[in-house]
């Protein structure tokens, strides 16, 4: 909290307003700008005199660079500039230079390759001409030479002995930039870090075992695919910066910009206007370094970068995934031991996946009672496209494993898969693996939710799976998962009420297409007593707006919705303390509601009325609202979040055995919300995450081949992302409320939770459809037509 807050006075608890807007469909102040096309958004921005970059990029995805030929491009009528890895080399070493290399929490990644390229795609050089189409035309010219070396693609091959090293060394900063996270970064090789959790005895918990089973589970690296790609705009002058950028944490881009422009962050300022879709693509820098040193390098005029669709893939991934895990358990399903080793394919760079494999890490032990658990996440260097967090944030590898996994040791003790599930599921007052004890927990309810809306029937496989037609079977899948928000974690937010008492709130969260504007005006207006109409919300500018550490993680509406209630008891406090000097009367005596300030019976005065005759100007009250929590860096004990989200999901599918296609024919997800503020907002999020689930199961791979290690499906021809053909014939979803929670009516976060659940689930359904697991996702036809005759194989030998 701010250092008043203690000696503030607030408003008396009856002095909220009547007529509440949070948990109603409330119309949205900017529907009509989305409908007609005037919706800022960054990609249509072209500041006056503003040059345009092009890169240039590796075909390879191993290669040391023996030269780059820039001198035609220079030569290049309309050319202003060409930028490659040895000007940046040569720049670091004057003293106003800029810093070339970058990362949110290591510093490994060049902003033009310098000397080596580690991914097809990585950028080589960068052509800053008067029009796109010059840069294009120029930078067609340059010619490289390079020195191709061995490549390795996954996690698993990368961990190999005789695996090529793409880093000599792993860098490091002297202050930690996350205080969340547990960085272990000198197991040598291509592990780029290792996270452990460490509980109980797991060897004696096996020892105690009456049967155990281990798997191994497979998961690919996949693109966010948001529909407006990254663009970033930066003007350098002096030792000024301005960033505009499609950004979804513009004080971690301030923060990265600085230091690469080697500048104290009060020198740079970034803005940021609706953001045209992220999934955690744009949730850390990854272009904004770079265009910061290409705007150094022509100081005085904006410089341009926006992605094509392509380069998108070349920019960020999710994290493909090796999941190994073994369990030990009781003959009635309790569980007693775990062991999980993750391998993370963390692409050519570090990114944030140190902070992703800690959450996926500790998570891998999934939703269950487990008193014995041992966990070992290694982020690896692959010589793929960088991966950052992406929707579900690591959870929907480890779950798509665990689930997996916990239908597999149901079938093993011939029990129903919800039955295991209801058996070993973490309640309230249990711990979970990192020792945090589980509050307002409901997932056991989740799940009966689910299977009641898709009929599941209790009892063996053979009881659901249905033979419809020859060839074509059916089966049904549940899952349950959990997930976390980064923590600790802090939002800052200002409330300023004007002369005419119009509420602006002044905060950094970022209009990613959830809503998060209309929402947070939602809770201003309750808790203000402002009418909804007069409340408006602004985007991010660091120059003005206060800081809030990221809009990701499903952590807006749970911090920055909270920092937004207390702001706005503290602005009626203020204002019936006002009241009370201007009446005579004590601010305990006020009663502040509804846009009026009452003392006794009459009608009081209005919020302007007394703004006008105490001659105020305005009110302006901020607050700030902090999680805390950490993890012992050797065992993973710790608070891991200030609250566990968490689904269920159930579906049923087709399967048809002669050609593997697979067709969800109904789905329900149900996720736990605690307090719904905007309904409609909150379904199309969890409608939205059926959809990326969907993707996920059933379509969605980034494949690596060719001589040259390069991305073979690069487009959104060869890239299947899920349209709405793609979707179940039938399917809903639900958003379990619970206003009488620990904390009254305590809102949580709904943008990812649901997920994860949704690959699991249809693995599951897949998985007794056949009659066999298929252990790797996607579950694209050749796949599971290969797994059916592989099923059908004893049975026809008979």
């Amino acid at each position: 909290m701010t250092p008043e807050a203690d000696t503030a006075p607030r408003a008396r608890a009856g002095g909220h307003p009547g007529m509440k807007v949070a948990g109603r469909r409330v119309d949205v102040g900017d529907a009509r700008d989305r409908t007609i096309g005037r919706f800022p958004y960054l990609i249509d921005r072209v500041p006056a005199g503003c040059l345009h970059a092009v890169l240039v990029r590796s075909p390879h995805a191993h290669a040391h660079l023996r030269s780059v030929d820039v001198t035609a491009a220079r030569a290049t009528r309309g050319v202003v500039a060409v930028v490659t890895g040895e000007d940046l080399t040569r720049w670091q070493e004057q003293p106003d230079g800029p810093f070339p290399y970058y990362g949110p929490v290591l510093p490994d990644r060049p902003v033009l390759a310098i000397g080596r390229v580690r991914f097809a795609g990585e950028p080589v050089a960068a052509v800053i001409a008067r029009d796109v189409d010059t840069a294009r035309e120029a930078a067609a010219t340059i010619t490289v030479d390079y020195d191709v070396l061995p490549a390795v693609f996954t996690p698993d091959a990368a961990m190999a002995p005789d695996a090529p090293i793409l880093h000599e060394h792993v860098p490091t900063r002297d202050v930690m930039t996350f205080p969340d996270l547990v960085l272990h970064t000198d197991d040598g090789g291509n592990v780029c870090n290792h996270f452990r959790l460490r509980r109980g005895d797991v060897d004696a918990g096996f020892a105690a075992s009456d049967h155990i089973l281990s798997h191994e589970f497979r998961t690919p690296q996949q693109q966010h695919v948001p529909l407006e790609p990254h663009v970033t705009i930066a003007t350098v002058r002096g030792d000024t910066v301005d960033i505009w950028t499609s950004a979804a944490s513009p004080f971690t881009v301030r923060s990265q910009v600085a230091e690469t422009l080697r500048l104290p962050e009060s020198r740079v300022r970034v803005r940021v206007l609706n953001v045209g879709g992220a999934y955690g693509a744009k949730t850390y820098p990854r272009l904004e370094p770079l265009v910061a040193v290409l705007a150094w390098a022509v100081r005085g005029r904006p410089v341009r970068v926006e992605l094509t669709r392509a380069e998108e893939f070349a920019t960020v991934a999710r994290h493909s995934s090796v999941v190994r895990i073994r369990t030990g358990f009781r003959s009635d399903g309790t569980l007693l031991a775990r062991r999980v080793e993750v391998l993370w394919g963390a692409g050519a760079y570090a990114d944030i996946s140190p902070r992703t494999i800690k959450n996926g890490g500790y998570s891998s032990a999934g939703p269950y009672d487990i008193p014995n658990v041992s966990i070992d996440s290694y982020a690896v260097y692959t010589n793929t496209t960088p991966s950052g967090g992406f929707r579900g944030y690591a959870i929907p590898q480890v779950a798509w494993a665990y689930e997996n996994h916990t239908d597999l040791i149901a079938e093993h003790l011939d029990l129903d898969p919800a039955e295991l599930r209801h058996r070993v599921l973490l309640r309230p007052g249990d711990a979970f693996a990192t020792g945090q004890t589980i509050e307002d927990f409901h997932l056991a309810a989740l799940l009966d939710t689910a299977c009641d809306r898709i009929g599941w029937k209790p009892g063996p496989a053979s009881a659901r799976r249905v033979v419809v037609a020859p060839g074509i079977v059916r089966g049904k899948g549940v899952s349950t998962i959990l997930k976390t928000t980064v923590t600790p974690s802090t939002s800052t937010v200002a409330l300023k009420l004007d002369e005419d008492a119009n509420l602006t709130v002044v905060c950094s969260t970022v209009e990613i297409g959830q809503g998060a504007r209309t929402v947070l005006a939602q809770l201003a207006a309750d808790a203000t007593g402002v009418p909804l109409e007069r409340v408006h919300v602004t985007y991010p500018d660091s120059a003005v707006t206060a800081w809030d550490q990221t809009t990701s993680s499903s952590r807006s509406t749970l911090m920055m919705g909270v920092a937004v209630e207390r702001a706005g008891e503290r602005l009626r406090g203020e204002l019936a303390r006002r009241a009370g000097a201007l009446l005579g009367v004590p601010a305990t005596a006020v009663d502040v509601r509804a846009d009026r300030i009452r003392s006794g019976l009459g009608p009081g005065l209005s919020y302007a009325e007394l703004i006008s005759r105490a001659k105020l100007g305005g009110v302006t009250v901020s607050e700030v609202h902090a999680s805390d929590g950490g993890l012992d860096p050797e065992t993973g004990q710790g608070v891991v979040t200030p609250h566990f989200y968490h689904a269920a999901a159930a579906a049923e599918v087709e399967v048809d055995l002669e050609t593997g296609t697979v067709r969800v024919v109904d789905l329900h997800v149900e996720s736990y919300a605690g307090r719904v503020v905007h309904p409609t907002f909150a379904e199309l999020q969890c409608e939205g995450n059926v959809a990326f689930g969907i993707g996920q199961a059933l379509s969605e791979a980034m494949v690596w081949g060719g001589e040259s290690g390069a991305l073979l499906n690069d487009s959104l021809l060869d890239y299947r992302v899920p349209s709405v053909r793609d979707l179940p014939e039938t399917f809903t979803v639900g958003m379990t409320e619970d206003p009488a929670g620990p904390d009254g009516a305590r809102i949580h976060g709904l943008g990812e939770t649901g997920s994860p659940a949704v690959p699991a689930a249809i693995g599951n359904a897949v998985a007794e459809a056949l009659g066999t697991h298929i252990r790797e996702l996607p579950l694209h036809p050749e796949r599971v037509w290969k797994a059916a005759q592989a099923a059908a194989e004893p049975s026809a030998g008979t």
